[in-house]
């Protein structure tokens, strides 16, 4: 098994093609593993139906630079490039969305890959994946976790 670490962040929700709350990006040396998601909204509760997607991209885009928490504090620090609230958008690549689904924004939700069927990235410096957030008129903030492994 390899190290396990945490990222999250809160994002502004938009319209349609949404906003990157969360992306990541391992090495030529590096496949990150996810093996759990979790989005809720952290805006003032309404009745809103959000939707989410985890796609695949084949170029990052700009944002907060995240330091992953590690699962086991004694591990080292994560090797790979982790960003949150994006300003730019990476480059998702068509027809390559891993999850989607939607929610009530008073409902939070998770996604725990059953073992063995972890969503693996590729060795790259570039192209990762990236969980999106939308809504045609709320604006509210959304927050996103993902558990992942080197």
């Amino acid at each position: 098994m390899g190290r396990r670490y945490s990222i999250q962040d809160d994002q502004a929700m938009t319209a349609s093609p949404g906003d990157s709350v969360l992306s990541l990006v391992g090495t030529t040396g590096i496949r990150p593993k996810i093996f759990d998601v979790i989005v809720g909204s952290s805006g003032t509760p309404a009745d809103n139906a959000l939707e989410f997607w985890l796609g695949i991209h084949s170029a990052d885009g700009e944002g907060d630079a995240l330091t992953p928490t590690a699962l086991d504090t004694g591990d080292p620090a994560a090797g790979g490039a982790y960003l949150g609230n994006h300003t730019t958008e990476p480059t998702y690549t068509a027809d390559a969305t891993l999850l989607r689904f939607a929610l009530n924004q008073r409902a939070t939700f998770r996604w725990v890959a059953a073992p063995g069927s972890e969503i693996v990235l590729a060795a790259s410096a570039t192209a990762g994946a990236g969980l999106v957030g939308f809504h045609a008129s709320y604006t509210g903030l959304y927050t996103g976790t993902i558990l992942f492994e080197e």
